[in-house]
Order: C-alpha cells, then sequence, then structure tokens
C-alpha cells in the first residue's frame, strides 16, 4: 500500500541584522529544501512524494492544509529562525502525521524548537534525525495505514474460539484498538464451499503441492485432494468477504471431519498457500495470533510463521516456537516457487501439513498481542537448527516467560523488527513488552 508524502519549506523573514548590513541568507529555506528533498526521494522510493510546497507567508498556511488532506504525512524540509512561530501554527492546523526532516543527522536549533512546541501541544509529530530513520517511519506509518484497511475474516462461532481463551471477548476490541473491521462466517458456510469446490481445479492444486515438495510421507497422499477442497473454500470466503486476512476454528473443523469421515480434511496446508500468496492466514480462529501476523507482515513485507510456545532451555537463553503445521513456506518474501518443504499427515489423523527445516544463526522477530490489545509481546533474537518450527535464543528467556509472555500461538518474522514495531505500538497506544536482551 502506497503512501503519499506532502514535502513543505517554510521561506519568509530574514534575519534583519543581516538585512542591515546588506547581507544575504545563503542558501536559503527553499535552496536547502530543494538540495535536501532528492536526497530523501533517493533513499526513500517505496512513496509517492509530491511536489515541493513553499510557504512564505502566514496567510498561506491554508494551502499547506489543503495540500495535507490528500496525503497521509507532511515532511517539513526547512525553515528560518524569524519564522519558526508560523511554521509551527502552520504545522499544528494540518490533520495528519507530521514529520520533521532536516539535513542528514543535523535537524537544526529551529526545527528542534518547532519539534519541542508540537510534541508539547500533544500534536502527531516525528523527528527524522535522517533518511534511513526517515524510511523507518515510513515503514510504521505504512503499516498502520495497512491496518487501518484491512478487514478479517474470522471462519466459526464464539469469542473467543472455545480453544484461545487468550483472545478478545468481541470484534470490537480489535476494531478499536487496530482500526481493523471483522467479519465472520460459520464453520458450516466453509463446510458449504468445501462440499462444492472444483474437484479438478483441488486435483491440480494437489499435484503442484506433491510435486513441489522436497519430501512426502505416505501419510499424505491419502487426504491431500480433500484438503486442497479446503484451502479453495477458504479462499472463496476470503474472495466473497472482500477480506485481506483470514483465521479458521480448525479445532471445530477438526471435530466434524473426524467423526464424519475419519480423518482430519485440514486446513493446514491451505493456510501455509495463503501465507505464501501475502495473505495473513491462522489457525484455531486465533484473532490475537492473525493481528500479530498482520502487524509482521505489514511491517517486514515478508511472510511470518504461527508457532506454540514449546521447550525453554535457559542453557541456550532460547526457547522453541513450532509444534504447529501451519508453517510458512518463502520466509524471505522473495515471491519465490511454493516448494522444498516436508509434507506429512497432521498429528497422526489425517490431513496434510508442511514443514521446514530452520538453520541456524537467521536474525528473526516474534511478537504477540494480549487478549485486551493493550500489550505486545515482542522480541528479536537469532535461530538455532531445527527440522521444523523455530529455536530462538532471546537473550533473558527468564525476563521473556515471566514478564513479556502473552499468550501461547507467536508469530515469526525473519530480521530484527523491534525498533519500527516499538514505533508503531507507540502510535496505537499499546505497550510493547521487550525482554532484556530481547531488541535492538
Amino acid at each position: 500500500m502506497e503512501l503519499v508524502l506532502q514535502p513543505v519549506c517554510f521561506e519568509g523573514i530574514d534575519w534583519q541584522s543581516r538585512a542591515k548590513l546588506g547581507m544575504e541568507l545563503r542558501p536559503t529555506p527553499l535552496e536547502w529544501a530543494r538540495e535536501r528533498l532528492p536526497e530523501l526521494k533517493a533513499a526513500v522510493t517505496d512513496v509517492q512524494w509530491r511536489d515541493l510546497l513553499v510557504i512564505d507567508a502566514v496567510e498561506e498556511g491554508a494551502r499547506l492544509i489543503d495540500a495535507a488532506r490528500e496525503c497521509d504525512a507532511v515532511v517539513a524540509l526547512s525553515t528560518e529562525l524569524l519564522v519558526v512561530i508560523e511554521t509551527a501554527q502552520a504545522l499544528n492546523a494540518v490533520h495528519v502525521p507530521v514529520i520533521i526532516a532536516g539535513r542528514e543527522n543535523v535537524p537544526g536549533p529551529f526545527f528542534a524548537d518547532v519539534y519541542g512546541a508540537l510534541k508539547s501541544d500533544g500534536r502527531d509529530v516525528y523527528l527524522a534525525i535522517n533518511a534511513a530513520d526517515l524510511q523507518s517511519q515510513v515503514t510504521v506509518l505504512r503499516a498502520q495505514k495497512m491496518l487501518r484497511n484491512t478487514r478479517a475474516l474470522v471462519i466459526g462461532e464464539g469469542w473467543p474460539s472455545f480453544s484461545q481463551v487468550g483472545n478478545p471477548d468481541s470484534p470490537r476490541v480489535v476494531e478499536e484498538a487496530l482500526g481493523v473491521e471483522i467479519v465472520q462466517r460459520s464453520i458450516d458456510d466453509l463446510r458449504a464451499r468445501w462440499e462444492s469446490a472444483d474437484e479438478d481445479a483441488a486435483a491440480e492444486i494437489a499435484r503442484q503441492w506433491l510435486e513441489n515438495a522436497a519430501e512426502v510421507d505416505d501419510s499424505a497422499r491419502r487426504d491431500i485432494e480433500q484438503c486442497a477442497k479446503m484451502y479453495l473454500a477458504m479462499d472463496a470466503l476470503i474472495e466473497e468477504t472482500g477480506s485481506n486476512a483470514m483465521t479458521v476454528n480448525c479445532r471445530a473443523w477438526d471435530l466434524i471431519s473426524c467423526e464424519e469421515f475419519g480423518a482430519f480434511y485440514s486446513p493446514c496446508m491451505g493456510l501455509t498457500h495463503l501465507r505464501w500468496r501475502g495473505i495473513p492466514a491462522a489457525c484455531e480462529a486465533d484473532v490475537c495470533a492473525l493481528m500479530s501476523m498482520c502487524v509482521l507482515n505489514y511491517v517486514t513485507g515478508a511472510p511470518a510463521f504461527l508457532g506454540n510456545i514449546g521447550q525453554i532451555l535457559p542453557e541456550r537463553e532460547a526457547v522453541r516456537i513450532g509444534g504447529h503445521a501451519a508453517c510458512t513456506v518463502d520466509m524471505e518474501g522473495e515471491g519465490g516457487p511454493l516448494e522444498g518443504y516436508h509434507l506429512r499427515d497432521y498429528g497422526g489423523r489425517g490431513g496434510v501439513a508442511s514443514y521446514l527445516p530452520i538453520e541456524a544463526g537467521q536474525p528473526v522477530t516474534i511478537a504477540r498481542f494480549d487478549k485486551h490489545f493493550r500489550e505486545l509481546s515482542l522480541a528479536a533474537g537469532e535461530t538455532n537448527r531445527t527440522e521444523q518450527g523455530f529455536e530462538v535464543a532471546l537473550g533473558d528467556v527468564s525476563d521473556f516467560m515471566h514478564r513479556c509472555l502473552v499468550g501461547d500461538h507467536y508469530i515469526v518474522a525473519y530480521g530484527d523488527h523491534v525498533e519500527p514495531i516499538s514505533r508503531l505500538c507507540e502510535r496505537l497506544g499499546i505497550d510493547a513488552l521487550i525482554p532484556a536482551s530481547g531488541g535492538s
């Protein structure tokens, strides 16, 4: 999702003492802005930059207000001593976030004054120290915009899901905290789409899943076409509801499937396929996990893995996150093929699920919201070698477990993204729980 930025500079009154001596201010604020803007555009390319707006009189502040209505943030590039009051007044009047971006690593005393004033007034303002800092803030603002444009499909009945006590009691909690719209469909709706799914399309998907696997257990072959139909059923409900994220109460379907068909026609590989396509998808109607997955996906631009909190390894300051079949293929989000996984059944009761070995030394971020969306458990670490799921060395694992743990399913994404996610939490009014030595 593209972010639109409106750059602005503030011209105006020169130093009177210089004028009396016949001196000209060089460079002028406009010259500073024209020099700085190409540098920022070269560094921050994943946005739409609007033309530079020049405000050179108090009464022209209305032009900035009008321009701000059509953008996501205003980027202030330059000002001068004797116009700082007018600069602060103009920036205080816009109704979008303000980013102050002076020279590289030199915001300058004038902008420090303006920033301090706007911050004291409770204004939505951020001081970008340099171009990299601006890019980080752009990432945060885009993630927040993407949350506000998320429609999350929950397939199942009840709040919370009967297998997830640590989840919100109402969709309103999610909508108020994150701006995410929740839509709900029943397990009966899912079953109807599964029963009517195209058999030929399911057979083709099953064939691709088998051909692209690095290893296939015999146990995965029996039910793979029925599981491909489950993928088609979930995809149909996503399309029908106009959703761009989803979670399914697979435990409810598990009970029905095992009782009526003698096997669990699991959605696990379907969830993997959805994530590979860029659609956050969580199991067990775990709304907190789904929202955590959305945040990591929106900040990183890459898929994310969902796993259970497993064994604690104090001697390695690590925790295992896995034991789940909803693993993510192509964790680096490079748009590569859906391949290289190990297919087997789910928990010995049929269906099909994918698993991946994880190499050691990979930096990762883990996260999960609490049930009220007041806190986000957040940590960065490094992987140890595993055959499935993740073993993550977090630093102080005791601090993580005693102070920061907020639930069962945790989301894992490649890279250390604690800093931008912490900023996003601050914007949302959510506390980030970061263990000692567990973040950048």
